[in-house]
């Protein structure tokens, strides 16, 4: 049984989403996100069209994640997401898509 306050849908950023999307450390700038469904397994890609911040905010908050991994956000897109109920983590590009979503909890709030 999942804990309450572990995310159950992480979403990070990521650039060429192909067989094996890299982490994105800009986060307007990134093609999109794939959201990590703890529960299920699955794993989808939301594509951000116009590559900006504001357009990144709305694909994420419209993935239903509830956690999402990034390099750099601004304090705008922070509060904008965390007002939503996301909880946000910095992660480094050095780790792909599944480390980073399953050491969420391990991560630096931003």
């Amino acid at each position: 049984m999942p804990v309450s306050n572990v995310p159950l849908r992480i979403a990070v950023t990521v650039m060429d989403f192909g067989p094996g999307p890299t982490p994105c450390p800009f986060f307007g700038k990134c093609d999109g996100i794939v959201v990590m469904d703890s529960a299920t397994g699955a794993r989808e890609f939301h594509d951000n069209p116009a590559r900006t911040s504001r357009c990144l905010c709305g694909v994420i908050l419209g993935s239903g994640a509830d956690g999402l991994v990034c390099g750099f956000i601004a304090e705008p897109e922070i509060l904008r997401l965390r007002a939503a109920g996301v909880d946000i983590r910095l992660g480094c590009g050095r780790y792909s898509v599944e480390q980073l979503a399953a050491c969420f909890c391990d991560l630096p709030e931003a």
